[in-house]
């Protein structure tokens, strides 16, 4: 988008971050399942977290972009589908840097996914994390930035998502921001459809006038 600059770094495990293979087809067999699998093991066997990891990496990226030159340092966003959805909003929570924040195909909380047998992405186990906390309080962290959730409602990775909104909208309202949180959700499935693309953009370009 014209004035706007754009930095996609691959996430580990992920195209040209595998020991396996680089680019974007997918490993034969289970290979790439089983490196993700074992760099979530690894890290939890020696006290650490694959989410640890890959927050780090996401703040390398947004700290290479606050220092570029040509860039606002002040206008930074982040934008995440799916397993980018979760980074977001983990990362949005911790780094007050991000001034807005948009998570797609991802606004699930815990409990719902453990009600109704849903996968857990493998970043997303953490020891202990649910006995005190839920997705709608990583949201809730967010305030009074602002931040976009993306749902769809045969999407089971965004299916409770309405709640996570409901709980987290007075944490916002506190903060006189309750027109920073906002929820777009659409007829379908996981898939990040064209016509979902369009309102990211669209808000996301909205964000960037007014911050």
């Amino acid at each position: 988008m014209r004035g706007i600059a754009v930095l996609a770094p691959d996430s580990i495990c992920f195209e040209d971050r595998r020991t396996n293979q680089k680019g974007t087809e997918a490993g034969e067999g289970e290979s790439d399942t089983l490196q993700h699998f074992n760099e979530m093991c690894y890290r939890l066997l020696r006290g650490d977290t694959l989410m640890r990891k890959v927050l780090h990496d996401a703040a390398l990226g947004l700290s290479i972009l606050e220092d570029h030159p040509l860039i606002d340092g002040t206008h930074l966003g982040t934008l995440g589908h799916s397993y980018g959805g979760n980074t977001v909003l983990f990362h949005a929570a911790l780094d007050t840097r991000i001034r807005f924040a948009c998570a797609s195909g991802a606004a699930c909380t815990y409990q719902h996914k453990l009600a109704h047998g849903t996968g857990i992405e493998m970043a997303e186990a953490i020891p202990g994390f649910i006995q005190r906390f839920d997705i709608q309080d990583l949201v809730k962290c967010v305030a009074p930035r602002a931040i976009l959730l993306v749902s769809a409602t045969e999407d089971k990775f965004s299916q409770d998502a309405d709640l996570i909104v409901k709980e987290a909208k007075s944490a916002f309202e506190s903060s006189a921001a309750g027109e920073k949180l906002e929820h777009y959700r659409e007829e379908g499935g996981h898939a990040l459809t064209q016509s979902r693309f369009d309102y990211i953009l669209s808000w996301i370009r909205s964000q960037s006038r007014l911050n």
